[in-house]
This record gives C-alpha cells, sequence and structure tokens, in this order.
C-alpha cells in the first residue's frame, strides 16, 4: 500500500508539473504574441485557437505511442522532456514568428503525448478493483486544479515584475523537474515487445513539422479544421450504419449528447481570449479583500476558474451522492440543462459589466461573480461527453469515439477563439476592443448558451425514449449478451 501511495503522488506530482506549464502560458498568451511576435489582437487569439485544437488533436496519436512503441512510463518521460525543451525554448527569448511557432509545436506533441499515458499510469497502478479508486481520481483531479491555479496566479505576476523569460524559465524549470520524477516511476505495464527504435524519431519529427506547418499559417489551419470535422461527420456515420442494430438507438442519443458537451468547449476558450482582454481593458487592476488592497494581473483572472471548481467539486459530489442514495440521481441531460443555464448566466453578468465599463473601469468582484458560475456550470457538463460515450457506445467503438470526442473538443476551442475576436474588431492599432465589443461578444454568447439550455430541456424527454428503447433492444437483441447500465433518470 505505501508503494501504491507513492507512485500515485509521483503521478500527481506530474500532472501539476504538465498543468503548470499549460495554464502559465495560458494566462500570458495572448499578450505574450502580441508583443513578441507583431501580431494583432485577433491573430494572437487564432494562434492560441490552433495550439488549443492541437493539443486535443494530438493525444489521439500519443495513446497510439504509448500503446505500440515505447509503453506509458518511457512516453511520459519523452513527452516532460520535450515539454521542458518548449518552455526553455520561451525562457531563451526565441522570438518572430516561425521561432515561436516551432516552440509551440514542441509543446503540442509534449502535452499531447502526454495526457493519454499519463491517465494510463494511474489507470493501471489502481486496476485491480481497489474500493478506494474514486478517491484516487478525485484527488488525481485536484492536482490539476492546484497546478493550474499556482500558475495562473505565479506567471502573469512574474511576467510583470521578473520579464517574460524568466517566469518562462520558473515553467521550464517546474518541468525539468517533472521529468526528473518521471524517471524515478516504476513500469506499471509491460513495455511492447520491440524497444524503441528510429521509428520514434521519426514519428516526433513529423508531428512537431506539421504542428509547425498548421501554427504558422493560420490559412492552412482552418482547412485542416474543416477537414477533421468532416472527416469525424464521417466516422460517425460509419460507427453507425456498422453498429448492430441493438446499439443504434443509444449511438444516436450519445450522438445528441456529445454534442452539447463539445460545445462547451466554445465557452471555455473565452477564458484564455475575451474575458482575459476584457479583464486588462476594463477592469480595476486591484481588489479589496481582507481589509487590503491587492494588486491583480489580467491573467491572475483566469486561476478564478480552477479556485471555484476545488470549491464546488466536493459539494457536487456529495450531492450526487445523496440523490443517488435516495433513488433520484440526477441525469446526464439535467446536468447539462443545469450548467448551461448557469453558463448563460455567467456571460449575462459578464455583458453587463460591460455595460458598465462605458464609465471606466468595473470593479473585479464582476470577474469573480462571473466565473463562480461559469464554473459550476463547467463542472455540471465538463466530463460528461466521455461519460455518455462509456455508457451508450458498442465496446469496439468505445477507443475511436473518444478519440473523435477529444478533436472535436478540439475544433470548438478553435471556433471559440474565432468567436472571441468579434470583440476586437474595429480594435486594431490600440490592442484594446470597445466595451461595445464585449457587450455585443458577451451578450451572443450568453444567447447562445441560453438556446443551447432550452433546446436541452425540450430534449430531456426525447432522451428518456431513446434510452428506454436502446434497452430494450440491448436486452433482446439475440446478437448480444451486454447488460445495460443503470436506467437513464
Amino acid at each position: 500500500m505505501e508503494a501504491r501511495r507513492r507512485i500515485f503522488l509521483r503521478i500527481a506530482t506530474l500532472e501539476l508539473c504538465e498543468r503548470f506549464g499549460f495554464y502559465g502560458l495560458q494566462s500570458v498568451s495572448i499578450l505574450y504574441f502580441v508583443k513578441t511576435m507583431g501580431l494583432s489582437e485577433q491573430g494572437a487569439i487564432m494562434l492560441w485557437g490552433a495550439f488549443s485544437a492541437l493539443m486535443f488533436g494530438v493525444p489521439v496519436l500519443g495513446g497510439w505511442l504509448g500503446d505500440r512503441i515505447l509503453g506509458a512510463r518511457r512516453t511520459v518521460a519523452v513527452a516532460l522532456a520535450l515539454l521542458a525543451t518548449g518552455y526553455t525554448g520561451l525562457a531563451s527569448g526565441v522570438g518572430g514568428a516561425a521561432g515561436i511557432s516551432l516552440v509551440l509545436a514542441v509543446l503540442v506533441c509534449g502535452g499531447g503525448i502526454f495526457k493519454p499515458n499519463i491517465t494510463s499510469l494511474l489507470r493501471h497502478a489502481f486496476s485491480d478493483g481497489d474500493d478506494r479508486l474514486d478517491i484516487v481520481f478525485t484527488i488525481y483531479y485536484m492536482s490539476i486544479n492546484i497546478g493550474a491555479t499556482i500558475a495562473a496566479l505565479a506567471i502573469p505576476f512574474l511576467a510583470v515584475h521578473i520579464g517574460w523569460q524568466a517566469s518562462f524559465g520558473v515553467s521550464s524549470a517546474v518541468l525539468w523537474a517533472g521529468f526528473a520524477v518521471s524517471l524515478t516511476l516504476p513500469a506499471t505495464t509491460p513495455a511492447p515487445t520491440g524497444a524503441a527504435d528510429r521509428r520514434l524519431w521519426l514519428l516526433l519529427a513529423a508531428g512537431i513539422g506539421a504542428a509547425f506547418t498548421l501554427l504558422h499559417y493560420p490559412t492552412l489551419a482552418r482547412t485542416c479544421i474543416w477537414i477533421a470535422a468532416t472527416a469525424i461527420l464521417l466516422i460517425w456515420i460509419v460507427l453507425y450504419r456498422r453498429a448492430a442494430p441493438a446499439w443504434r438507438a443509444g449511438l444516436k442519443l450519445s450522438f445528441a449528447l456529445q454534442a452539447e458537451a463539445i460545445l462547451f468547449f466554445l465557452f471555455n476558450q473565452q477564458i484564455a481570449t475575451s474575458l482575459t482582454g476584457f479583464a486588462r481593458d476594463h477592469v480595476a487592476g486591484t481588489i479589496h479583500m481582507a481589509g487590503m488592497d491587492w494588486i491583480v494581473q489580467p491573467g491572475q483572472f483566469q486561476s478564478l476558474n480552477n479556485l471555484w471548481i476545488l470549491i464546488f467539486a466536493p459539494c457536487l459530489a456529495a450531492l450526487y451522492h445523496s440523490a443517488a442514495r435516495k433513488g433520484r440521481p440526477i441525469s446526464v441531460p439535467i446536468r447539462f440543462l443545469c450548467g448551461f443555464v448557469l453558463l448563460t448566466g455567467s456571460f449575462i453578468l459578464w455583458r453587463t459589466a460591460a455595460l458598465a465599463g462605458a464609465a471606466g473601469p468595473v470593479s473585479p468582484w464582476w470577474m469573480v461573480a462571473g466565473y463562480a458560475l461559469f464554473s459550476l456550470g463547467e463542472l455540471l457538463i465538463a466530463a460528461l461527453g466521455l461519460a455518455v460515450i462509456a455508457r451508450y457506445a458498442p465496446p469496439d467503438a468505445v477507443g475511436r469515439l473518444m478519440g473523435c470526442f477529444s478533436v472535436l473538443g478540439g475544433l470548438a476551442s478553435y471556433l471559440g477563439s474565432l468567436v472571441a475576436t468579434d470583440a476586437t474588431y474595429g480594435a486594431a492599432g490600440t490592442g484594446t476592443a470597445s466595451t461595445a465589443g464585449y457587450t455585443h461578444l458577451f451578450g451572443n454568447l450568453a444567447a447562445l448558451a441560453a438556446i443551447v439550455a432550452l433546446a436541452s430541456a425540450l430534449f430531456i424527454p426525447f432522451a428518456r425514449r431513446m434510452d428506454a428503447h436502446w434497452r430494450r433492444a440491448l436486452l433482446t437483441s439475440p446478437s448480444t449478451d451486454e447488460t445495460p447500465p443503470e436506467i437513464l433518470p
């Protein structure tokens, strides 16, 4: 048991290090790209959108790399080495569009192959039915938010007080420390037969080259986004047509619920883009709390998302547990509905703040209140896309559908960046979007969230009927002996 505890602590430490680097960069990304690459605000937002989309897509290949070539443990070590190298590049002061695009491409490959393999390590370390698995994953999720919170508070502060390069030097040091820890991990799974050879270096070089091309040429990135979306739609159609009839009703319900979950990533992308821009341009930089005035950098407001998640997650877990014990579990469609209602409320608050901003900088408490609603909505929505795949997909299609979901999350993030640029039109040369631009953007996002909430409410009775139809088909089909999971409330 002590050995397991040590393994878990090391894995959680690696996740914390990786998240520290990512959220540290996210907290200053737009301003950094504008300052060092000479990009417009719109160009910087779209570069971050392409970077985010690639971060979602590469894990599909990262899982294959860990399963077939290196094994999860060694893949994690390679990923952390790539990440540390990338942040070292930023710390060295690499400049110009080509230089930063290359560094971001290295980070994309490192982050992309890290994600599926670190989860694989954790799963295999506790794969024997340990009854504390839920607790393990809960603490693990907390480590993600702890790393993100520390980074979002520290990196913007350090960037102002000691400079860009030194602040990224801190991220670099954290990632090199994580790499050192990864070398101490014991093997929890056997490595694939046939040790890594030059295929690894060819794959990494190809991946970095492809990521660099897409980041450096925005027009090509946009074209690839639509190609990927079309390809995934075709994959969905093929999977549906090839599925046994007993599974098709469940697949249709899965597709509908996944579409709702994927839309969340469009709203989530506003944290790094429009919300940080609004905080920079129109929110007072001092917050009065505990009898003192605290200076807040624009990027530090991003930490509110993680702080609220840390506060609300245990409360929601207790609510779910209580509802299940009473025999009235809260269904996925209901959670989606409540989540999008909360997202609607958050953007209404921020729209109101933007209206008030016409008279001068608004109080930071507007951001605090808006993020409270947003983060609670995120907890109700974010993880459910994968849950509905696990529930309704045929066993032989789960992996492909989860890969598709990851890529679609990236596409939605890219579209979120595209939406965010709407606030910056007319700001060329100033770098500052008007309060009218933010009012328009936040109003549109509130309206979109309200439409999705209404659609979620109208879909609930259909979801229940589709779920019941799927269960009947699965239980009566002679071609499957699968037992459906518990009934959808």
